[in-house]
């Protein structure tokens, strides 16, 4: 954190070279805009993604700032009581962003089906949280090769029974609500 020591959220300074004495967020109204991520993408050389996205119009705006990547993702439901799954959005940002950068998905991701599911609504990469971190609690580094090895062979499965055999074939699968 020491390259982020005088970025300061709510300080009214930021000495970094990017803000000009301005915040990351703006003090009204605590929101990341535009002007945000293009400051952000400016400050470093390393690619931006942006997670949270949760609408079409958002992940657009994400992209129009430079985004490099888009992270479909509610936070786990502890951000806003009540949003929108990230899997029911998934499908429409995805057609949205239509392969202009890559699609990160995550939220509620505990089996095998559910990373064929993300595939197959337009994510291109599936992170887990929760399942790697149980393994890692119960097994250490072991817990947490069991609990990959588990998913992979469930998500074979899967891509078995609906007759795909490469991530492409998921990637082309439509899915019956």
């Amino acid at each position: 954190m020491a390259n982020l020591e005088d970025f300061r959220v709510g300080s009214g300074q930021s000495d970094v070279g990017v803000g000009h004495g301005k915040d990351v967020f703006d003090n009204e109204a605590h929101q990341i805009g535009v002007a945000d991520i293009k400051r952000v993408i400016d400050y470093t050389d390393l690619p931006v993604i942006i997670k949270g996205i949760q609408t079409p119009e958002d992940a657009l705006l994400a992209i129009s700032a430079g985004a490099q990547g888009i992270w479909v993702s509610n936070h786990g439901g502890r951000q806003l009581n009540g949003g929108p799954a990230s899997i029911d959005v998934l499908q429409g940002i995805a057609t949205a962003v239509n392969h202009q950068v890559p699609i990160i998905f995550d939220s509620g991701v505990r089996r095998g089906s559910h990373v064929f599911k993300a595939l197959a609504s337009g994510a291109d990469l599936v992170a887990l949280a929760r399942p790697i971190i149980y393994g890692l609690a119960l097994g250490g580094a072991q817990g947490v090769t069991d609990v990959v090895n588990h998913l992979n062979h469930e998500f074979k499965i899967t891509m078995q029974l609906a007759g795909t055999k490469t991530i492409a074939d998921v990637q082309q699968t439509s899915l019956v609500k």
